[in-house]
């Protein structure tokens, strides 16, 4: 099955995020924002089903990995 043009959006804004949160210190909150999530909730759950890991568990183990 194919892909939605939504479903493709929000992998490349959660690839995004992603790389964000290891090569820059700001907020998660300030990312959300600049790649346009307005609902964390929502967010935590795809980048969780995206990752298998929360986006504050990513970004500290990848400092601890450094």
């Amino acid at each position: 099955m194919g892909v939605t043009y939504f479903q493709y959006l929000n992998e490349i804004r959660l690839s995004h995020i992603y790389r964000d949160l290891t090569s820059t210190d700001l907020p998660l909150k300030v990312l959300l924002e600049k790649h346009g999530f307005t609902n964390y909730k929502l967010f935590r759950k795809m980048f969780y089903e995206q990752f298998a890991t929360t986006p504050g568990e990513y970004r500290k183990n990848a400092a601890v990995s450094d």
